[in-house]
Formats: structure tokens, sequence, C-alpha cells
């Protein structure tokens, strides 16, 4: 299933970048995460899927192809014995005006149980926690239009 979004931030895009590539602050963004261990450009992630009985997953992120205020990507892979999810996730930001044009999109692919629910069941819950985040991230560390 792949989900994109675009937002406008009013911010540098120093500035949004330092918050989208900060472990702490992407914890912190997404509700359904509940522990962040960092360790460089290698995460793991303490998970509790937004989904009936409350699945928990250990999800191993890898930051790459960092360009500083411009680009990142985050692999992120987890299992657990209900099923299996990964995350091929993007960003690109541009100057836009006084502020910030981010584009973002994401490939997620589950097995097990995630399988079941099918891309229609989960797309769009993705891309609602996908823009909850963003909009927490922009209240605490930067601003959005």
């Amino acid at each position: 299933m792949q989900i994109e979004g675009e937002r406008r931030f009013d911010a540098s895009p120093r500035e949004v970048y330092r918050a989208l590539t900060d472990p702490d602050a992407l914890g912190e963004a997404f509700s359904v995460i509940e522990r962040v261990d960092a360790d460089g450009d290698d995460w793991m992630l303490h998970v509790r899927l937004p989904l009936p009985g409350g699945l928990r997953l250990k999800v191993s992120v890898h930051v790459e192809e960092l360009r500083d205020a411009e680009h990142a990507r985050l692999r992120a892979w987890g299992k657990n014995l209900g099923g299996r999810i990964s995350i091929d996730s993007s960003f690109d930001l541009e100057p836009s005006d006084a502020g910030t044009l981010m584009r973002w999109r994401a490939e997620v692919e589950g097995a097990g149980l995630l399988r079941g629910l099918g891309s229609q069941a989960l797309a769009p819950v993705a891309r609602q926690h996908a823009e909850r985040a963003l909009d927490r991230l922009v209240r605490s560390q930067v601003t959005s239009t």
C-alpha cells in the first residue's frame, strides 16, 4: 500500500529536517510509539498498533539517504507472532515562500494479521496517523500552514 502527502511549514527547511530526523521528536509525534531507543542512524521503536487487541511490535528503523535540509529515507521493519510490517518512507523538502514545502511518501507492506486487514482498511488508518503525527510534530517543533 502506498500513501503520500504534502504539507507546508512556516519554518526553514533546516528546522523541518531536524524535526523529521530526530528520533525523540518522532517518538513523541506518533501516538503509536511507546518508546524509542536510538543509536545514530539505527533506531528501535516499541509500537502498539491502532488495531483491535493492541498488537505490539518492535520496529527497527534505519535512516539513510540523508541530505541535510532536503531529503531523507527511513526504512522500518518489525514483527511479532501475529504479523509483520515493513515501511519504506521518504520526504523531500524545498524552500517555499517564507517556509518549507514537504512532500512525503510511504510504502507499507504487512503480513500475517496485518496482511489480512488489506490495504483498503489499513491505508486510511496509516494516512490518518501520519497526518496526526505531522500535526503533533508541527506543534512541538515547527509551525505549519
